[in-house]
């Protein structure tokens, strides 16, 4: 039976203290819990380790040679430990740093911003310089190096390519959606794409909008421009015109002029991911990227507005 490490070192406080008593207060445990130890540690090792015979009467607990030989050893895992501990430590220390955060403002505002105030917590050491740009000026500033890390997506505005050295991960997927007038009646795709439409310049929302209504054999009423999804949703709400917008964009509570399309036709996704300016990213940064991950997972398993 495999020794169990912390047992071992029980063992080596016994040792150490003289006894059971001051080896659970050492280890902040009861005497019985230390002696429990004691136990299975035998019955791991498949031999006495404390020497019963010489028990009571005041006297200092003795082991027995294989008692002796495994606490010799117990000294050794505590020195390893110890220096794990010291590593972990330097390692914790350098963790902090500047790190330098770019991206659209539904990323910042639903990734970024909790990332930030969760990692002032737990890391506040990290010093965050966070940017909101267009896509064309982030690779600009990661190809640089005056970024760390850039949130994009997968199609993106005008498809950029992306820096030579660049790395990519993909952080979540985000459905788009359509967005109505509450007061639209419930249409057949025919009848929806016919209607008059607020649509982003050169966003992946409109390529895909255009490809579904070729797809039905209707010339698109491209009536309104939005630039972003703030101003789209705000056309939408005044009645002037449908809309496809990306679930993350979308707050949980939509205006009550405002409904989600749930029928076909679909009209397709995006995916967000994260490009790291390095091959390697130091330990402030990758302490950012993995916060990052965790707050997209969260957001994807949140419910939807549907």
């Amino acid at each position: 039976m495999p020794l169990d490490p912390h047992r071992l070192l029980v063992l080596r406080a016994v040792r150490r203290a003289g006894g059971v008593l001051p080896a659970a207060r050492a280890l902040h445990l009861t005497p019985s819990g230390v002696s429990q130890h004691l136990s299975k540690l035998e019955a791991e090792a498949g031999v006495p380790l404390v020497d019963r015979t010489r028990r009571g009467g005041g006297r200092t607990l003795s082991l027995t040679p294989a008692g002796r030989a495994l606490a010799d050893q117990a000294e050794h895992l505590a020195t390893a430990m110890s220096s794990a501990e010291r590593e972990l430590d330097r390692f914790k220390e350098h963790r902090g740093g500047t790190v330098r955060v770019g991206g659209f403002a539904a990323a910042l505002d639903r990734l970024v911003a909790p990332a930030v105030l969760s990692l002032s917590l737990t890391d506040p050491g990290i010093d965050p310089r966070i940017f909101e740009l267009a896509e064309k000026d982030g690779l600009h500033l990661l190809a640089t190096g005056e970024l760390d890390l850039l949130l994009s997506e997968r199609p993106g505005p005008i498809d950029l390519t992306r820096p030579s050295g660049v790395r990519e991960s993909d952080l979540m997927y985000d459905p788009f959606r359509i967005v109505v007038p509450q007061a639209w009646p419930v249409e057949d795709p025919a009848g929806l794409l016919a209607r008059p439409w607020i649509v982003g310049s050169q966003h992946p929302t409109r390529r895909a909008l255009e490809g579904v209504a070729v797809a039905h054999g209707i010339t698109l009423d491209a009536r309104h421009i939005g630039y972003n999804s703030t101003t789209m949703l705000a056309l939408v709400s005044a009645g002037l015109g449908a809309a496809i917008i990306p679930a993350l964009t979308l707050a949980p509570q939509l205006p009550g002029s405002v409904r989600v399309h749930t029928g076909p036709p679909d009209v397709g996704s995006r995916t967000l991911t994260l490009l790291h300016a390095a091959e390697t990213d130091p330990p402030s940064v990758e302490r950012f990227a993995q916060e990052l991950r965790t707050q997209a997972f969260a957001v994807d398993q949140a419910p939807h507005v549907e």
